[in-house]
């Protein structure tokens, strides 16, 4: 609704298609925080078994979108006659005087590592309890520099759109953080 709401200049539809899909993949994986043990409401309402379900698909769905971003700015130029898509790529990738294209990086990066821990969990041979707070991290540095990224050079980042994002990320990180230190608290005073 924000982007159709929104006055950004249009472009051809493969251009279009490919932003929305960025942004829907964005959104919604923004959203895996709320669709986690987490959330005690949704636990109870669909049972556990579903909830890991859901988060697994739509991380894995919406992960894999996400990993084909670079490529959605690339594909484009195999169409018009302004850069080849060679030139395209090798300037995303050696690009470092932005702030924006660093942030990129480096939540892509994180968001690699995310998905390649999430498949090898059980041949990494982590314990459940070092395993959830690498992916608890590695998804807070996806979150906050893809966040920061969006806002910094993302083509359709406009005040509504920041706002948005700030919210969804700040909400989703606020609820993380204290879920883990309630249950620590109490943990620790139950082991009193």
């Amino acid at each position: 609704m924000l982007y159709y709401i929104s006055e950004f200049p249009r472009r051809n539809s493969l251009k279009e298609i490919l932003s929305i899909t960025t942004i829907v993949g964005f959104t919604l994986l923004v959203s895996q925080f709320f669709s986690t043990r987490m959330n005690r409401k949704l636990v109870k309402d669909i049972r556990m078994v579903n909830v890991l379900k859901i988060h697994k698909i739509v991380g894995y769905v919406f992960i894999s979108i996400l990993l084909l971003h670079p490529f959605f700015i690339i594909v484009p130029k195999f169409f018009d006659n302004t850069v080849t898509p060679t030139d395209a790529f090798y300037r995303l990738i050696t690009t470092f005087s932005s702030a924006g294209v660093i942030l990129g990086l480096i939540a892509y990066t994180s968001m690699v590592i995310l998905i390649i821990t999430s498949f090898c969990r059980f041949k990494l041979n982590l314990s459940y309890r070092i395993w959830r707070s690498l992916h608890g991290y590695f998804t807070l540095l996806f979150i906050v520099t893809a966040t920061w990224h969006v806002i910094n050079i993302g083509r359709h980042s406009n005040t509504s759109f920041s706002i948005y994002y700030l919210l969804i990320v700040v909400s989703g990180i606020f609820y993380l953080l204290k879920t883990y230190f309630f249950k620590t608290s109490k943990n620790e005073k139950i082991n009193k």
